[in-house]
């Protein structure tokens, strides 16, 4: 009976591992893609500033009540994502503080 529960065990014990496996290979990849992906946000919000610039101007120059409609809501988006990258810092700060390497 006690070489049925030692491979019972061992089953248990590799099923753990490859689960820690799993989750540190899922770590590394989120790491490793975070700085391009990053950029690339970075490069597509400098574009939107300044299509969003021209599209103020043109709505103050013209007093188009859809572009100020449409800027209003982007401004509420903004402000929404802006919360969730604050977010986003505050967990990257805590699990920089973290003592779990996995």
């Amino acid at each position: 009976m006690a070489g049925g529960a030692e491979m019972i065990a061992g089953a248990v014990v590799k099923g753990v591992a490859g689960m820690f496996g799993n989750i540190a290979w899922e770590r590394i990849e989120l790491l490793w893609d975070f700085k391009e992906d990053a950029q690339e946000m970075e490069n597509k919000m400098i574009d939107l500033k300044d299509a969003l610039s021209y599209a103020d101007k043109f709505s103050q120059e013209t007093g188009n009540a859809l572009v100020k409609n449409w800027l209003k809501k982007y401004k509420s988006v903004a402000y929404d994502i802006e919360d969730v990258l604050d977010e986003l810092v505050a967990n990257a700060m805590l699990w920089g503080n973290s003592k779990c390497t996995v």
